[in-house]
């Protein structure tokens, strides 16, 4: 009879410490302190880790599952996400690269993932044996068989099994209890029973979360009073009792003063000296693919406060991987139609206080900063983005550097010029990638600038814009050439397809052995390919082929000045002799006779089916080679030359590769190649 006793009050105790885990955070979000485990975040050797059961995994965010661990590298939006899944011994046991991976979640035997790529749910097994596709939206759960329960926004339905349910109104939560679905809207939550919703609970105000905790429904309430949110928790079991067991108020808003863009951050301060990690279209580099940073990076403290900048309404709170990849979604206008709009990343998630169709003013609390846990360098990465639909998904857009806009921001450094070839300033390059010396300069050629700025912290980040001039040595106050090279301020949108921000990267960026362009947290160089414009803000396709023809000016030296400025309109200006040389006494005179002649230019080999490669016969003809580069100065093919026949050599090439793959639309270069010296470029433009 006394072990009996002694185990009920065991039992008694042990549900009474439950309950008294379970409770509200500050922010309004249901806490629960028994549920914490011991994972280590670092980065060894430049690549994500994880260390847990003392394994060692690669990844940035990091699930149990049941037959093992789940982790993923998540870098910024624009960036594809891997997916990898390891067995209880650590061992590899699967690995995938997907476009994106918006609010994964696992079933609750851990069995199943489930994740929305961008276009719809994958739901897939721990074991990987199994893969399955649904044509669903960023909202919903999986049970324990696999079986995702999902809505589709286009047919107004929730899909489950064999069956769809129709719900007007948008579901802000979905999830299981006892393996029964449960669907939140912002009034109510109910059970999905027999294909009928069957409502738990109705309110006038705001359901703003819901989660099962042991089996168990609990759910909070928000009240909108007076700039601040009260927030209340009920515990509701089987017996359909509804017990209420905490309260929280949230102060809202801060003095709303300010009609122009202010800093996320410190909202209201005016001159405020903030740093900046990482800007607008900046290279970036983790061990992984490079890409350009999607928004600008408001250095902070572990969880301070985050907020709104414009009023808006709230399109989106979801995450791209782990805890540390909470975002919120802002749009300025209230529609469905495309609007403009602003991105907070990296917010602690039990830290927001808004659900999807809220609305916002400026300078209200949105949550805190995720604390980061890598360099040092918590942040909230801040974009001006693009989207449409009644909710977004995460497929939007970066429409420009929202930095220069930032009102409240004080820097007063101006950006700083490095050596970008040994001691020279400036790095000169053919457009076949050979670097050229800079007191002996022919033809087309590329610069390329190496150079940085410093925003109030110790990281280097990249300019706002450059600019060139050329001025002859002998007057060096007048300018007789001035190009405007680029603005860090274009849209990005690898979300999509990615072949634009490729683009943008490599007309930006040199990325060669010499000039290697490169961010992340150890390295940070810049080297800008300053010719690559055609003197307008506006980057497409063909800024990459342009250059500097030093053919077009007489022989002799320049002053070369290059322009940066940073987002502050902080300038800096640095300068250095050059000497044109396109008619020299000492060149070969095989250089002079190997003139190639290139036609039909554009080449279609489609239409044309071989384009003719002409030059002069010489003695030495015979041991000639014609060279093909693409824009990036990489070799693609090498077509030899036969021992001439005329006293002109005439050499066909059908637009393939080395590999006998049909080369793509783009500008190439033809060279000349003796004794393994490179001269008489010709640019080729294949259209198909």
């Amino acid at each position: 009879m006394k072990k009996m006793i002694l185990i009920s009050m065991a039992l008694i105790l042990l549900i009474a410490s439950n309950c008294l885990a379970i409770g509200l955070n500050q922010y309004g979000h249901i806490t629960n302190d028994m549920q914490k485990e011991d994972v280590k975040y670092s980065i060894e050797n430049g690549i994500f880790t994880v260390r847990c059961d003392d394994h060692v995994f690669e990844g940035n965010s990091f699930f149990h599952t049941e037959s093992g661990y789940l982790t993923l590298i998540t870098l910024e939006d624009n960036v594809h996400s891997i997916l990898r899944l390891y067995k209880n011994d650590g061992k590899l046991l699967y690995e995938e690269t997907y476009q994106k991976i918006v609010n994964i979640s696992l079933s609750e035997n851990g069995k199943f993932i489930a994740f929305f790529d961008g276009k719809g749910i994958v739901v897939l097994k721990d074991d990987a044996s199994e893969i399955k596709n649904y044509s669903g939206s960023i909202i919903f759960a999986v049970d324990d068989l696999g079986q995702p329960v999902y809505y589709n926004a286009e047919q107004k339905m929730i899909n489950y099994r064999s069956f769809s349910t129709p719900l007007n109104e948008y579901p802000h939560q979905i999830l299981f209890l006892n393996q029964k679905p449960v669907i939140c809207t912002k009034n109510s939550i109910n059970l999905l029973i027999d294909r009928k919703l069957n409502p738990l609970y109705t309110s006038k105000d705001t359901i703003f979360e819901v989660k099962v905790i042991n089996s168990e429904l609990y759910f909070v309430e928000r009240k909108n009073c007076n700039n601040s949110f009260t927030f209340e928790l009920y515990h509701y079991t089987d017996k359909e009792s509804i017990s209420k067991i905490d309260e929280k108020i949230l102060a809202l808003s801060t003095i709303k003063s300010h009609d122009t863009i202010v800093a996320p951050l410190d909202y209201g301060t005016i001159g405020n000296p903030f740093p900046i990690g990482n800007s607008y279209a900046e290279i970036q580099q983790y061990g992984y693919t490079p890409y350009l940073h999607p928004g600008v990076d408001f250095l902070g403290d572990d969880y301070q406060n985050v907020y709104a900048v414009k009023p808006g309404y709230i399109k989106a709170v979801l995450t791209t991987g782990g805890s540390a990849y909470w975002r919120i979604g802002i749009s300025n206008e209230n529609t469905s139609a495309e609007s403009e709009g602003y991105l907070y990343a990296h917010l602690n998630q039990n830290s927001i206080p808004y659900t999807v169709e809220d609305s916002v003013q400026a300078g209200d609390l949105l949550g805190t900063l995720y604390p980061w846990g890598y360099y040092d360098f918590t942040h909230i990465h801040f974009g001006r983005i693009t989207c449409s639909g009644s909710t977004w998904n995460g497929n939007w857009w970066t429409t420009d550097n929202p930095l220069v806009d930032v009102g409240n921001i004080t820097d007063t450094t101006a950006p700083i010029f490095e050596n970008a070839y040994g001691s020279n300033l400036f790095a000169f390059r053919t457009e076949g990638g050979i670097y050229l010396d800079p007191t002996n300069l022919m033809g087309e050629i590329d610069i390329i600038a190496k150079c940085h700025d410093i925003a109030n912290s110790t990281w280097k980040i990249d300019v706002w814009d450059l600019r060139f001039k050329l001025h002859p040595a002998s007057n060096p106050d007048s300018t007789i050439y001035e190009r405007f090279s680029f603005a860090y301020d274009m849209p990005l949108d690898t979300y999509i397809s990615g072949t634009f921000d490729e683009m943008v990267l490599y007309t930006l960026y040199s990325r060669d052995g010499t000039c290697y362009s490169i961010g992340d947290y150890n390295t940070r160089d810049y080297y800008h390919i300053i010719t690559n414009s055609d003197g307008d803000s506006v980057i497409t396709i063909y800024d990459e082929y342009e250059n500097l023809n030093t053919s077009q000016f007489p022989d002799g030296q320049y002053i070369l000045e290059v322009i940066a400025r940073d987002c502050s309109m902080n300038e800096t200006s640095a300068s250095m002799t050059i000497t044109f040389d396109n008619v020299s006494a000492d060149e070969p005179e095989i250089h002079e006779n190997l003139i190639q002649t290139v036609y039909p230019n554009p080449f279609n080999p489609d239409i044309h089916g071989t384009m003719c490669i002409s030059f002069p016969c010489t003695d030495h003809t015979a041991n000639t080679q014609i060279h093909i580069y693409n824009s990036k100065g990489q070799h693609v093919k090498t077509i030899l030359v036969e021992k001439p026949v005329d006293k002109y050599t005439e050499i066909y090439w059908n637009g393939f590769g080395d590999q006998n793959i049909p080369l793509p639309t783009g500008i190439y270069f033809s060279a000349v190649v003796q004794e393994q010296e490179i001269s008489n470029l010709s640019k080729i433009i294949i259209l198909r």
